[in-house]
C-alpha cells in the first residue's frame, strides 16, 4: 500500500505536459483563428450578452433577479475581448479552470485514458466561441457551480442533518448567483452522496429539496412565472439572446450546462462496473492484499503524455475545426471593418463570401466601401445586389440589430440627420444602452447644436469600459469648443443635412436624396447613391436625368456600370445622349452585343441563358438588368 501512495504522490506533482499543450492550441486557436475581438463586436451589434456598465446601478439591476450576478461577470469579461489576445486569455482562463474542476469531481488519474473527458466542458466553451456566439454566459455560471459542488465534496461535514442544512444554504445562494444553473449543483451534489458516500436516501433527498429550494426563491422572492423558474439565466430559456442563435450553438450551449453532471456520471458508472468486474475474478481477500479498487482506477493509467497528446488531437482538433463557422467570421469581418472604416478589407472579405451566406447588411456595407474607396459606379454590381429584396442602399425596413446601426450611420453621413436620430432612438429603447448607438446620438445631438443632450449621453457612454476613455476625452472637447467648430467631420455634416422634416410614412429614397442634392448640389455620397439608387430600381429615365450632374464632381470618364446603363437606355429608346464631351467605352458596347447575341441564342429558355451569360457577364450591370441580380462569377 505505501509505495502506490508515493507512486501517486510523484504524478499528482509532475509537470502537467498534456494540460498545457491542450490549452496552449486552445488560446492559440482563439487568438488567431477565432478572434474575440470579431467575438466582442458580434456581441456589441446583437447584444448576446448586456453592456457591462460601472456603477452600483448595473450592479443592482444584476441583484434583481436570479443568475443575475453571474451575468454580471460575464458582460465583464466580454469586455475584455475587445482586446484579441486579452479576450482569448480570458477564456482560456476559464476553461481551463472548469477542465481543473471536472478532473476534481470525477477524480481521473493525469495518465489514465479516460482523462479526455475532463476536456469535454473546456472543448465546448472553444466550440461555441468558434459559432461566434457568447460562451461566457453559461461558462462563468457552470465555473461557480463547479466551484462550489468541488468546495461541498471536499469540506462538508460527516454528520448528515448537518451536511443537509450545508446543502440547502449552497443551493439557495447559487440560485441567485447563478439562476437555474444551481440545479447543476444539486445534481452533482445528489451524485456524490450516492457514489462517494454510498448514502442513496440523501441523494434522493437532496433531488427533492433542491429544486423546491429554487422553486420557493424564484416563485416568492424573485416573483418569476412558475415556467420560468428552473430555466432562468439558461441556454434553455426563449428569450431573444437564445431564440436568435444558430440551433448549432445553442446546442452546444445546452450541452456546456449539463456537461458536469452528465461526467460525473458516466464516470462512477463505469467505475462501478469496473469494481463489479473485480469483484467477480477475485476474492475480497485477495483484492485486500493489493490497494483498493478505488485506487486501481484513479491513479493506475499508465498512457504516456505523447499517447494522451494522441488521444486528445483526435478528439479536440476534428471538434474544433468542424465547429468553427468560417463564413459566420467572414460575414462578421465584413461588418467589424466597416464600423471601422477599414474599406478595402471589406470589400476583400466580401469576395469570399458566398451568396447564399450575404445577410441583409452586407450589400449595405459594401456599398459604403465601394464609395469611400471610389469604386462604387465601376464596382458595385461586381457584388451580390438583388432586385427582389427592395431598396440596399439605405433601407429602413427591420433587418436585425447590425441593419438598424448600419442604417442610423448612413443617414447620419447622407445628411438626414433627423431620420438618422428617430433610428437611434427606437434602437436605443430596446438595445440595453449600446455604446455603438449611444455614441451616435452624441453625434446626432452635437450635429444639432443640442449639447447639453449630447453630454447626457457621454456621461452614459463613459460607463462602458471600452469606451469611457473616448467619451471622458469628448466631454473635455465640448468645454473648450462646445459646437466643436473645429471637428471637420461636424462641418461637412452640418453642410449637407436636410433642414426640411418629412412625415416618415412618406419615405422615398429617390426623393430624399434628391432633396439633399437640392440642399446642396456638391453631396457627392448623396449623387452616387442616388444613381446607384435608380440603377438598382432599374429606373434608366431618371439615371439619365441625372447624369448632368457628373460635371459638378469633376468626373473625367464615365464610371462603368454608368456607361452600361447607357448603353442599354440607348439599345431600347434609340435616343441620343448628351455625356458633356465624355466617351462610353467600345468594350462596353462589344460586351452589350454579345450578351445580346447570347441572349437571342438562347431566348426560349432564362435557365440556360442564365447559366451561359453568368461566368462571364456576372459583375456586369447587364446581367443585373436581366436577371435582378449580380456578383454571381463565384
Amino acid at each position: 500500500m505505501q509505495p502506490l501512495t508515493k507512486n501517486v504522490s510523484r504524478r499528482k506533482h509532475r509537470f502537467p505536459v498534456v494540460c498545457v499543450v491542450f490549452f496552449g492550441a486552445f488560446y492559440l486557436f482563439l487568438w488567431l483563428c477565432i478572434e474575440p475581438e470579431l467575438l466582442y463586436h458580434h456581441f456589441e451589434v446583437c447584444r448576446r450578452t448586456p453592456f457591462f456598465k460601472t456603477g452600483w446601478l448595473f450592479l443592482q439591476d444584476s441583484l434583481s433577479y436570479p443568475g443575475g450576478l453571474s451575468q454580471y461577470l460575464a458582460a465583464f469579461f466580454t469586455q475584455l475581448c475587445y482586446f484579441s489576445w486579452l479576450g482569448a486569455l480570458c477564456i482560456t482562463l476559464i476553461a481551463w479552470a472548469i477542465y481543473r474542476l471536472t478532473t476534481s469531481l470525477t477524480a481521473i488519474a493525469a495518465d489514465s485514458p479516460w482523462r479526455v473527458i475532463c476536456y469535454v466542458p473546456a472543448l465546448l466553451v472553444l466550440m461555441v466561441s468558434g459559432r461566434y456566439e457568447s460562451p461566457l454566459r453559461t461558462a462563468v455560471a457552470v465555473l461557480v457551480v463547479g466551484f462550489f459542488s468541488v468546495l461541498y465534496k471536499k469540506v462538508s461535514p460527516h454528520i448528515g442533518p448537518a451536511r443537509a442544512i450545508l446543502f440547502l444554504i449552497v443551493s439557495g445562494a447559487l440560485y441567485c448567483f447563478a439562476g437555474s444553473t444551481a440545479l447543476v449543483f444539486v445534481a452533482l451534489a445528489a451524485l456524490c452522496e450516492l457514489f462517494d458516500r454510498r448514502k442513496f436516501l440523501f441523494s434522493v433527498l437532496y433531488l427533492l429539496l433542491g429544486p423546491a429550494v429554487c422553486w420557493i426563491l424564484g416563485a416568492y422572492v424573485f416573483e418569476l412565472e412558475a415556467r420560468e423558474i428552473y430555466v432562468y439565466s439558461s441556454p434553455f430559456i426563449s428569450i431573444r439572446q437564445n431564440i436568435e442563435m444558430a440551433d448549432w450553438a445553442r446546442g452546444l450551449e445546452e450541452t456546456l450546462f449539463v456537461a458536469l453532471p452528465v461526467i460525473v456520471l458516466l464516470v462512477n458508472s463505469g467505475r462501478g462496473l469496473a469494481e463489479t468486474r473485480l469483484f467477480s475474478r477475485k476474492s475480497g481477500k485477495a483484492l485486500r492484499k493489493n490497494s483498493s479498487i478505488k485506487e486501481k482506477i484513479l491513479y493506475r493509467g499508465g498512457l504516456r503524455p505523447v499517447t494522451q497528446i494522441a488521444l486528445l488531437v483526435l478528439v479536440a482538433a476534428p471538434s474544433a475545426w468542424l465547429s468553427f463557422d468560417r463564413n459566420s467570421k467572414k460575414t462578421v469581418q465584413i461588418n467589424y471593418f466597416n464600423c471601422r472604416k477599414m474599406w478595402p478589407k471589406v470589400l476583400t472579405v466580401a469576395q469570399e463570401i458566398p451568396m447564399k451566406r450575404y445577410f441583409p447588411f452586407c450589400p449595405h456595407d459594401v456599398n459604403r466601401a465601394l464609395y469611400y474607396t471610389g469604386r462604387l459606379g465601376d464596382q458595385m454590381f461586381a457584388y451580390p445586389q438583388n432586385y427582389f429584396t427592395g431598396d440596399l442602399v439605405f433601407s429602413l425596413i427591420d433587418g436585425g440589430n447590425v441593419v438598424f446601426m448600419d442604417r442610423a450611420e448612413m443617414c447620419l453621413e447622407l445628411g438626414l440627420v433627423n431620420v438618422a436620430e428617430k433610428i437611434a432612438y427606437e434602437f436605443l429603447g430596446a438595445a440595453d444602452e449600446s455604446p455603438f448607438i449611444l455614441k451616435q446620438l452624441v453625434l446626432i445631438n452635437i450635429v444639432k447644436g443640442q449639447i447639453e443632450t449630447a453630454r447626457v449621453f457621454l456621461r452614459a457612454l463613459s460607463r462602458n469600459l471600452v469606451y469611457a476613455g473616448e467619451a471622458k476625452e469628448l466631454l473635455k472637447c465640448l468645454e473648450s469648443d462646445p459646437q466643436l467648430n473645429r471637428n471637420e467631420h461636424i462641418r461637412y455634416i452640418r453642410s449637407v443635412m436636410m433642414t426640411n422634416d418629412y412625415p416618415f410614412g412618406t419615405y422615398n429614397e429617390g426623393d430624399w436624396l434628391e432633396e439633399l442634392l437640392h440642399r446642396n448640389k456638391y453631396n457627392k455620397m448623396a449623387f452616387e447613391y442616388l444613381m446607384a439608387h435608380y440603377l438598382l430600381t432599374k429606373q434608366l429615365d431618371k439615371f439619365i436625368e441625372n447624369l448632368p450632374r457628373l460635371d459638378d464632381f469633376s468626373y473625367k470618364g464615365i464610371p462603368r456600370h454608368y456607361q452600361e446603363a447607357i448603353v442599354l437606355y440607348i439599345g431600347a429608346t434609340r435616343k441620343n445622349i448628351d455625356l458633356g464631351g465624355r466617351k462610353v467605352d467600345a468594350e462596353t458596347v462589344r460586351q452589350y452585343n454579345e450578351i445580346n447575341k447570347i441572349g437571342e441564342q438562347f431566348s426560349h429558355n432564362a435557365d440556360v441563358a442564365w447559366r451561359a451569360l453568368a461566368p462571364r457577364f456576372g459583375r456586369t450591370y447587364y446581367f443585373y438588368f436581366t436577371f435582378g441580380m449580380s456578383g454571381v462569377w463565384q
